[in-house]
């Protein structure tokens, strides 16, 4: 496993409810009701332009979708990297299997 250093692509994080709301019968003008979030915000997120989300806006996107975070923004690893490998290796040295593939990868 690699440590990051400024300037390295470190992969990203891209938000996708697609999938969970069709299952929940959801719009977007009923999620941003439901997520107490404005349309341009919602718009916004789901164009991959944000640089930062809150826990206080995630939470109330996992809420209003009835889901966990992990089923709504998903980690894209740099190009020409298997995001297996790095959860392989941090495996393999005695952490919990799958730790640090989807935490902590980019700030938004």
């Amino acid at each position: 496993m690699r440590a990051y250093h400024p300037g390295d692509d470190c992969g990203r994080i891209v938000f996708n409810p697609d999938e969970i709301m069709r299952k929940r019968g959801l719009t977007d003008a009923g999620l941003c009701r439901r997520a107490q979030i404005r349309p341009e915000q919602l718009r916004r997120y789901r164009q991959n332009k944000i640089k930062f989300v809150t826990l206080d806006v995630a939470e109330r996107l996992c809420f209003a979708l009835e889901c966990q975070f992990t089923d709504i923004f998903h980690y894209l690893p740099p190009a020409g990297e298997d995001s297996a490998a790095g959860e392989g290796s941090a495996a393999g040295e005695g952490s919990a299997a799958g730790e640090g593939s989807a935490a902590g990868e980019q700030a938004f």
